[in-house]
């Protein structure tokens, strides 16, 4: 639940500085702001979850050390 509230909060960040750089388009061209903001968002959460499996992964391999080394 935490990791949501953290993404969750960082694409309202990520949606409230599009929309204010970016509000011209919303008065012209609704379809392209949102279009704009999904890729952000998108690009935003696939990295998260890279960096997640990354994570795991070390984890895995330091746990394997750890017990190569005790042995």
């Amino acid at each position: 639940m935490k990791n949501f509230i953290s993404t969750f909060f960082l694409c309202l960040i990520v949606c409230g500085v599009a929309t204010f750089f970016l509000a011209h388009l919303i008065f012209s061209n609704i379809l392209a702001i949102i279009v704009f903001i999904a890729f952000l968002l998108a690009v935003l959460i696939t990295a998260f979850i890279n960096l997640e499996t990354k994570i795991e992964e070390l984890e895995k391999k330091i746990e394997e050390l750890l017990n190569d080394k005790q042995d």
